[in-house]
């Protein structure tokens, strides 16, 4: 509980301080000292405490007393007064402020806690008491009925805004009128006067009412029935206080029962011909009237109907929430109860129905029970439906996500209580993306049911199959010993997994990794055994694909090393730890032509500088890879446009991976970085691998079309290793190939090697594209590809990998020089 929040009113600056501490030693916070009215008043406002301790002589215009006549009205903050005057005309003059204390100096410290004590106490019955007024006030003027209450002479002390619209007169008129002035109560059969509701409250001191539709006339002479009640108001003994009448409009509730009587004819031919169907009920249950419409629901006639009782009909299980409802109408609860019960038709199917039912009475005795009841099912076919696709996937009818956890959780229960064991299978298909990328996604969906419908196969009806999303299933498998009894089931599928699917008319091998954790050895609850299953499928598809591997502690390890990893790239694009080096790319033409191959480098802030192969993988796999690009983009752009202004150009050659190419705003990256450097888009070359090719999309060649129209060079990477055919090249139009390091590497030894790159060549030489030779190392390799023809050269023969300002003195300066 927060201590009390004090402000001290004392002009003597050593007794306020003096007071200051005695409170602190009593727990008590002071939030200020004033020595003037002017000032308490300005830090009440400003620290709004709890309580004012208050001399009575302070500096200013205004002593203690009238300074707490101004805090009582503005905030109604409780004041004790401390003083050392106790004359009468002060103690009067200071009682008129309602004080919550007042203590004559000198005093002891336990009389100033007692008196604050009950002054906190005394303020909070007080603020509780002016809430509970201001709610009662608040919920009076916000009702629809008109209330007045009166004195006990029956003098108006309250109106509420109803009743000031009902009556036309406003509260201020009205007070202190007798209540006979504002209320003209006439017979609505004879005309006669009524004697007003509230004198005889007053005279009889007890709750009276008038004869419902008694005409109110108001200041205006506009009348209008209501219905109303008068109670006396008494104080704790029983001693009466005044009265309270409320009364209401009922002139709309009139119109529509004499519109009710009106439409009883009308009410029969609805009955008869109604599109839904409706019955008499008999109190004891049977049927006494029916439509045409119930009838040809029940697919019973009216001959046949009139002989049963409803209850017959009845599926048993709704029976008791039927009575139930019933005897609700029958209690006077309600005057309509509905609900959804189950009907037996003559067709032996179950009907599911809304049923709306009302009590038929003659004056107040029951006679019978009006049914009406709707057919629901097409209704209840759309909540199965949406039901069906909350806990199950559309796709292959298997169990989503949501289900998945719910019947893991209880699973685990049931294990536990049971003292067995579960298995969670976390699996994956391998290269599930290439087969929809290059077949399309209505071939990726009918792989994905195909899946779906050899798992299901594969376990008992006991286990549980989940799409988790994706191409990701999971297995739930309850009643597990041992490992054993994993195994059998996933090498199942994984023998079952060796058929071919046919996608398109042509069969497709498809392979699957799944990662395996058991309860309760590798966790306690769904969320950890998913997560732990997660892990050992991300070793199983580390370790080669189309394997299963069981959780173990150290993949968490791993796991966590690679979360390590993203966070740290994620801080290497975020603060400038990336650094571009150049290898040249010599021509073997005789040309001055200066050219260059931008290789990333990451300068870690724990391990040093690292090379491509240490993160790009991680970076293509995260999809960081996108941004890193942007970035290599900027700034080889940037380094070359640098040399360009020099009087130097030398055009760059840069990696672009197939994300880069999917983010869809690769195009648009480009042309920033040469608008922003200001870079001859012809000194600009994106080397894309042979892979690339083989995803022959129109958005591809799209993609490839615009940047080739902005004058940007296209080069084949690593050539040879792929399986592309001529028709791409001539789809593509590559500028340049480079052949892969590994044929180069061969050449001299390997006559396979050789007879393959000096195919590369002709080839190249035919369709008139610039060739590259990656990977030179010494000068027989150089020799052989000069004496073959090819064009450019490039590798460690020549020159490592460098930085920026190395390759500008080393090649940018000597070879222009």
């Amino acid at each position: 509980m927060q201590p009390a929040n004090i402000l001290i009113v004392e002009d003597e600056s050593i007794v306020a301080m003096d007071l200051s501490y005695q409170l602190q030693e009593m727990n008590y916070q002071v939030c200020a000292i004033a020595d003037n009215g002017k000032d308490a008043l300005a830090m009440i406002e400003q620290h709004r405490p709890t309580l004012v301790l208050m001399d009575i002589i302070i500096k200013g215009d205004m002593d203690g007393i009238e300074t707490a006549r101004h805090i009582s009205h503005r905030f109604h903050t409780p004041v004790i007064f401390l003083t050392a005057y106790s004359d009468m005309h002060t103690v009067e003059r200071a009682a008129q402020t309602a004080p919550y204390g007042y203590l004559t100096k000198p005093f002891q410290a336990n009389e100033l806690r007692a008196a604050i004590e009950v002054a906190l106490y005394k303020s909070g019955l007080e603020t509780r008491l002016r809430e509970s007024e201001r709610w009662f006030a608040t919920a009076l003027r916000c009702v629809a009925d008109g209330v007045i209450a009166t004195d006990k002479q029956g003098l108006v002390q309250f109106l509420n805004p109803a009743a000031e619209g009902a009556l036309g007169w406003k509260l201020a008129d009205a007070k202190g009128r007798p209540v006979e002035d504002l209320l003209l109560l006439r017979n609505p059969r004879t005309g006669e006067r009524e004697t007003n509701p509230i004198s005889r409250a007053l005279q009889n001191n007890g709750v009276v009412g008038i004869e419902f539709g008694t005409m109110l006339a108001a200041r205006n002479g506009q009348q209008r029935p209501i219905d109303d009640s008068a109670a006396p108001i008494r104080d704790v003994d029983g001693n009466i206080l005044g009265a309270v009448m409320a009364f209401r409009d009922v002139s709309e509730r009139l119109a529509i029962e004499q519109s009710l009587r009106r439409s009883e004819e009308h009410f029969r031919k609805a009955f008869d011909f109604a599109p839904v169907g409706m019955a008499l009920i008999s109190l004891d249950g049977a049927f006494l009237q029916m439509n045409a419409a119930l009838c040809r629901l029940l697919g019973y006639d009216q001959m046949e109907l009139s002989a049963m009782y409803q209850s017959d009909l009845t599926h048993k299980s709704d029976l008791s929430i039927e009575k139930q409802q019933l005897a609700t109408l029958l209690s006077g609860g309600l005057s309509t109860v509905q609900f959804e019960k189950r009907f037996l038709p003559k067709s032996g199917n179950e009907l599911w129905t809304l049923v709306s039912v009302s009590l038929l009475t003659q004056g107040s005795a029951p006679m019978c029970y009006l049914y009406q009841i709707h057919d629901l099912t097409e209704r209840k076919n759309s909540e199965y439906e949406l039901a069906r696709l909350a806990h199950f996937d559309t796709l292959t009818g298997l169990a989503n996500r949501s289900r998945l956890l719910e019947e893991a959780d209880d699973q685990i229960l049931i294990a536990r209580r049971q003292n067995t064991g579960l298995a969670v299978v976390f699996l994956d298909l391998d290269h599930f993306k290439e087969i929809n990328d290059n077949l399309g996604h209505e071939a990726g969906d009918q792989l994905l049911q195909e899946v779906g419908a050899r798992l299901k196969a594969a376990v008992r009806e006991t286990d549980c199959v989940a799409r988790f999303g994706g191409d990701e299933f999971v297995l739930l498998l309850p009643n597990i010993h041992t490992p054993d009894d994993v195994s059998n089931v996933v090498n199942k599928i994984l023998a079952d997994f060796t058929r071919p699917v046919m996608l398109e008319g042509q069969p497709v091998n498809i392979g699957t990794s799944m990662g395996v954790s058991l309860f309760p050895g590798d966790g306690k609850n769904a969320k950890t055994l998913l997560k732990c299953a997660d892990s050992a499928l991300y070793q199983a598809k580390a370790e080669g694909r189309n394997n299963v591997q069981f959780y173990r502690a150290e993949l968490t390890t791993r796991i966590e090393q690679r979360f390590k990893l993203e966070k740290e790239l994620r801080h290497g694009i975020e603060h400038g730890e990336f650094e571009l080096y150049y290898q040249p790319i010599v021509s073997l033409t005789g040309s001055e032509d200066i050219c260059a191959e931008a290789l990333i480098r990451w300068q870690h802030p724990e391990l040093g500088l690292l090379r491509p192969e240490m993160f790009i993988p991680f970076a293509e796999e995260t999809g960081l890879i996108v941004p890193i690009g942007d970035w290599v983009i900027a700034t080889a752009c940037a380094e070359a446009a640098g040399w360009q202004k020099a009087g130097k150009p030398v055009s760059v050659s840069i990696n672009i991976s197939a994300r880069q190419f999917k983010s869809g705003n690769l195009t648009q990256k480009i042309r920033q970085a040469l608008a922003g450097s200001g870079l001859d888009a012809s000194l600009l070359c994106l080397e894309i691998t042979e892979q690339f090719l083989l995803q022959d999309t129109e958005q591809n060649l799209a993609l490839i079309g615009e940047l080739k129209a902005m004058g940007v060079k296209i080069a084949i990477d690593d050539f040879g290793i792929g399986y592309s055919s001529l028709s791409y090249f001539k789809r593509f139009g590559p500028t340049q190939i480079k052949i892969d390091r590994s044929f180069i590497s061969g050449v001299i030894d390997d006559m396979e090697n050789a007879a393959i790159v000096r195919a590369i060549i002709a080839l190249a030489k035919s369709l008139k594209i610039q060739l590259v030779a990656e990977g030179i190392e010494n000068r027989q390799q150089l020799a052989f590809v000069i004496e073959e023809g090819c064009d450019k050269a490039q590798g460690f023969f020549y020159a490592e990998p460098a930085p920026a300002e190395v390759f500008r003195r080393n090649w940018v300066e000597a070879v222009t020089a």
